[in-house]
């Protein structure tokens, strides 16, 4: 005789909410999917993200170099300047030329400058939709610590999908670089998303595992701190970069940069160390320190951070460029995982990949929705849903570029309209006559934005405005984006944006 069954502990629910709840998991899932592949298109765009921000002021003067007195005489206009508004800085910037970007900036708080030969504030920077795509891809415009934590928690979720792929898969990397006639819908479908993904293997790898790094910096930094009781967070960060300069000069005149930038040029430039960005804490108080950040353009780091006494004379670094191994290496985890070393090649190169990366997203939320319309029949809604999620943002992008280089809106609200309008995307969706209709749709929307930005932009400031080549260079990667997303449109009006399910794939 069987024994009798043992009572469930859950609950009987009702077929309609268990359905609703699956149909909730899979809502969750394409939104987690969508997630992964914004943070990646935002990384393909930061990329350029100091092009971008030359190409949004063009006609500002550059530069290679500017002499010592000058970013002295500098720092002296930008704490004049503090002074007649009531302002009490806790800390003055001078932004040196760059490779990236050869302007000569500075200022304090929330405000800065370009500044001139003579050493005078001039146009205020505005770099509102550069700074949207950076916030973007860093934070998800979450508050800033939050923003970082849910970025690198996506980091570690997208490396995981990687190695579990692979794992999964092993005749993937064999199939990768076999040739097979083309299949039905779904069969193409893998076919590119594992060919890519092999293709791009290291890529694949090296980019959310070292996001999920400095993402999860704060949470290492938290954990550890706490077995440390007499040490912060912020004690956790200076052990690796370093906590400022320690000697400080009394209330008076500004520290000497002019003499500390004369001693960057003649014992530092060998090692290929540049000044970036003068730092001067209490300015004009008690207390005030002197630091300079220097770039290294031919080195995986970031830069080094190097302290002088107020006289300007060295009195120690941080030893990111010659210090202990870990410490080199978190502080090449930056440019390595934004392609900021080796100028333009490499930056191309990272687009092309970051590209891949965002195909590699997008079809395997496809493949999956396949198989969940396989086994639990068509899924309009969700699949409607989807197309909104990948298309949207490229509309949405392009609306935020044309909203502040168009109309000017205030910054702030670029964040608010991108995520308010990818959710009303994604119900609007719903109402959509056609798969095939909603994805041409939002791609001519996009690029109609993007073209309109642009065209805007450029006819505001002339052909004579635009004074360097990264503003060229931007404006020819909107339009071109813009035809690609024209020409992607209309290639074929007539076909599903998502072919039908093939019994038996």
């Amino acid at each position: 005789m069987a024994a009798p069954a043992r009572p469930s502990i859950w609950p009987d629910l009702s077929a309609k909410l268990v359905a609703r709840m699956l149909s909730a998991h899979a809502g969750l899932g394409v939104i987690l999917g969508a997630l992964l592949y914004i943070v990646s298109l935002s990384g393909v765009l930061v990329v350029f993200h100091a092009e971008f921000a030359r190409w949004e002021q063009p006609h500002i003067v550059e530069r290679q170099s500017v002499s010592p007195e000058l970013a002295q005489s500098a720092a002296q206009s930008v704490l004049d300047h503090a002074r007649a508004m009531d302002d009490t800085p806790d800390e003055i910037m001078i932004f040196m030329p760059t490779p990236d970007s050869p302007r000569l900036a500075g200022g304090y708080d929330d405000s800065y400058w370009f500044i001139d030969d003579q050493a005078r504030l001039g146009e205020r920077i505005d770099h509102g939709f550069s700074e949207f795509l950076i916030d973007l891809h860093y934070y998800l415009h979450l508050p800033s610590t939050l923003g970082l934590i849910v970025v690198g928690l996506m980091g570690v979720m997208m490396l995981a999908l990687v190695v579990s792929g692979f794992l999964a898969h092993p005749r993937v990397f064999r199939d990768a670089f076999r040739s097979r006639k083309p299949g039905n819908g779904q069969l193409s479908l893998a076919d590119r998303h594992n060919r890519l993904s092999v293709w791009g293997a290291p890529f694949h790898v090296m980019i959310p595992l070292t996001g999920a790094a400095l993402g999860l910096a704060t949470i290492v930094a938290l954990v550890l701190a706490q077995s440390e009781p007499e040490m912060t967070v912020t004690d956790m960060f200076d052990t690796v970069f370093g906590a400022g300069a320690e000697q400080t000069a009394p209330a008076g005149p500004l520290p000497d940069a002019a003499q500390a930038l004369r001693v960057v040029a003649k014992d530092f430039a060998e090692d290929g160390l540049i000044p970036w960005i003068i730092q001067i804490h209490h300015p004009g108080e008690d207390e005030q320190t002197l630091q300079i950040l220097t770039a290294a353009p031919d080195r995986l780091i970031f830069g080094e951070y190097l302290q002088f006494s107020p006289d300007g004379r060295f009195i120690g670094q941080t030893g990111l460029e010659n210090g202990e191994f870990g410490q080199q290496a978190m502080a090449s985890v930056y440019n390595l995982h934004f392609g900021n070393w080796g100028g333009v090649p490499v930056k191309l190169v990272y687009v092309v990949l970051g590209l891949a990366l965002c195909v590699v997203c997008v079809s395997g939320v496809q493949l999956w929705l396949y198989k969940r319309a396989r086994k639990k029949g068509p899924q309009p809604r969700l699949e409607r849903a989807w197309i909104a999620l990948v298309w949207g943002p490229v509309a949405l992008i392009g609306l935020c570029l044309t909203l502040d280089r168009v109309f000017g809106i205030a910054d702030s609200l670029l964040a608010p309209v991108f995520w308010i309008g990818l959710v009303a995307l994604a119900g609007l969706s719903q109402f959509a006559p056609s798969k095939a209709g909603l994805s041409c749709g939002l791609k001519l929307t996009g690029a109609t934005l993007l073209l309109i930005g642009a065209s805007a932009h450029f006819l505001a400031y002339g052909a004579s405005g635009y004074q360097n080549p990264a503003a060229w260079g931007v404006f020819a990667g909107i339009i071109l984006s813009a035809l690609l997303l024209t020409g992607d449109a209309l290639r074929q009006p007539r076909a599903e944006a998502m072919p039908a399910v093939v019994p038996g794939d």
